[in-house]
């Protein structure tokens, strides 16, 4: 793997973590996919 490949990865597992820490702790799975379009986001800039 290439480290382009491994930080996007990392970046994946980061955003998965706090998705379900945020999701868990304050109990608010309804509004949590904001994090997800955040990431989208940010992954079509990157990209």
């Amino acid at each position: 793997m290439d480290n382009k490949k491994i930080i996007n990865w990392i970046t994946a597992i980061i955003v998965a973590i706090i998705y379900l820490s945020v999701s868990f702790i304050f109990d608010i799975w309804t509004f949590s996919w904001i994090i997800w379009v955040v990431y989208a986001i940010y992954r079509f800039i990157v990209k």
